[in-house]
């Protein structure tokens, strides 16, 4: 499925793990407030008064207004209760879901046949699109027609074995295979000057359009003479990508590292799984226009 992602479902059921944890030991910290029972009582004047019945008990005895701890109390336990039995349905859900999804990858599907069928990773590609398809064959066709640029800076193995020039690199390219986003490595795009490889391609299935992500890892080298050469030289590139309909944070997009060779994965992660998350709906672009 195109728009879905497996991973997305795991990551927010560990979160529902770790807020039932936290609003069961909530509970547990209010738990002598259990049965209580609250009515209020609206004055001439607005305020909100409180009176509070006890377990066992037939009458309600006044407790004052809504900063008082006992009625702030009771109200926190109650939303958490009514919170952690959300948190329980959507778990049961997910879990549900988990169970029984199974991605229509070629490694899914190999997995789920004896040995002797399966096929090599390159060859078992399923067309259940064929329009994406269709771009990932001419693009690898297009990128065939050109030398690769600087074979033997490619010293970094990628989980698939695909070679690539840094780490960062790598993590790009598991997550585009993570978050189902189809990509392409380093293909050629001729300018009027040039021939510039951006480090990749990928496809914005929704609305079928590409978009180049270029990961500017040197963009805070510890070396200032080195830095500013660093972001010169890529600022000129910018222009290159205009003049080829490229535009910074609109088909144009970044991701940064720190210095010293180092790069937070889970930035990298956001910047791409945003490329398997549909655009805002026509409503919404119409409601923005009038603000």
């Amino acid at each position: 499925m195109r728009y879905t992602s497996k991973y997305s479902v795991e990551y927010d059921l560990e979160q529902h793990y770790l807020l039932r944890k936290q609003f069961q030991d909530n509970c547990k910290i209010l738990s002598g407030y259990d049965g209580f029972c609250l009515k209020e009582k609206n004055l001439k004047q607005g305020r909100t008064f409180y009176s509070i019945k006890k377990p066992g008990e037939s009458a309600f005895a006044y407790a004052g207004d809504a900063s008082t701890p006992d009625v702030l109390a009771i109200k926190e336990l109650r939303y958490y209760k009514e919170l952690l039995a959300l948190i329980e349905q959507n778990i049961v859900t997910m879990e549900d879901f988990l169970d029984v999804y199974r991605l229509t990858r070629a490694d899914t599907i190999n997995d789920l046949m004896p040995k002797v069928y399966r096929l090599p990773r390159n060859d078992a590609r399923l067309a259940l699109e064929p329009e994406i398809d269709r771009w990932l064959r001419d693009m690898q066709a297009r990128k065939s027609r050109f030398p690769v640029f600087n074979p033997s800076g490619l010293t970094c193995i990628a989980f698939d074995g695909t070679k690539m020039r840094s780490r960062a690199e790598c993590v790009h390219h598991e997550a585009f295979y993570i978050y189902n986003v189809p990509s392409i490595f380093e293909l050629p795009y001729e300018t009027e000057k040039d021939v510039l490889s951006p480090d990749f391609t990928a496809l914005d299935v929704f609305v079928m359009e590409p978009k180049i992500v270029e990961h500017l890892g040197n963009w805070f080298h510890k070396d200032l003479i080195k830095r500013r050469q660093y972001r010169s030289e890529s600022i000129d590139r910018w222009d290159e990508f205009r003049w080829l309909g490229f535009y910074p944070e609109v088909n144009l997009l970044f991701t940064f590292g720190m210095g010293d060779s180092l790069f937070d994965a889970q930035a990298i992660h956001r910047k791409i799984a945003m490329l398997a998350s549909p655009p805002p709906s026509e409503e919404t672009i119409n409601m923005l226009k009038r603000l």
